[in-house]
């Protein structure tokens, strides 16, 4: 795997927001109890004015899990590339985990722009994760064809990839695995490595 530099983090921390905010993201995260989304606030630095994020789960092993981890690559990836420049690009993702990975996406509203917890505010929030959420994977979806459509100029299909995880006969040589890393890494901007003793991918920051 090719080195990366190591590039510091920007200082990130959970806010409380305003009491009027606070019983709105309470309100709807209560309505969304029964899903895999929350919301929080989030501020860089000492800021007074957090940011509203969406905390939710993200699935990327797909309806297989059993299918090898190097052609599900691409679409971590994608989500980690969908994420970059924002709080949530998780450090660290073990690649033996069927739980998927919990990312922060952002979605523009500040603290200051919540409402008391009315029926409309609540709505327009619902709505947003909603919004929010159905915007990362119709980009991540679009990452990883861009990516796949790349693959295939190089020889590189979604089939052929799963048998070269596989180590299928006549795909089990050791370059084609390489190759294939190396694409990986070109083509994305994230800087990562992959640690197969400890089955886990680490972030290094991005080009």
């Amino acid at each position: 795997m090719a080195s990366a530099e190591s590039v510091p983090a920007p200082t990130w921390r959970q806010r409380s927001p305003g009491i009027g905010g606070r019983s709105l993201l309470n309100l709807v995260n209560l309505l969304l109890r029964d899903t895999s989304h929350r919301l929080t606030t989030l501020q860089r630095g000492g800021g007074p004015d957090p940011e509203v994020y969406v905390v939710t789960r993200v699935d990327w092993r797909g309806a297989n899990p059993a299918s090898p981890v190097l052609v599900r690559l691409p679409r971590l990836l994608s989500i980690l590339e969908a994420l970059r420049g924002t709080r949530g690009v998780p450090s660290e993702i073990y690649l033996d985990s069927t739980d998927g990975i919990i990312v922060n996406i952002p979605t523009g509203i500040r603290d200051s722009e919540l409402s008391n917890g009315t029926k409309s505010g609540v709505k327009q929030l619902v709505g947003l994760v909603e919004d929010t959420v159905n915007h990362l994977y119709s980009t991540v979806i679009e990452v990883e064809e861009w990516f796949w459509k790349a693959a295939r100029q190089r020889g590189f299909s979604p089939e052929i990839v799963e048998r070269i995880g596989r180590c299928e006969p006549h795909y089990d040589s050791p370059s084609h695995r390489l190759r294939f890393e190396e694409l990986l890494h070109s083509y994305f901007s994230i800087r990562f490595r992959v640690y197969r003793a400890e089955g886990c991918l680490r972030v290094e920051g991005r080009r």
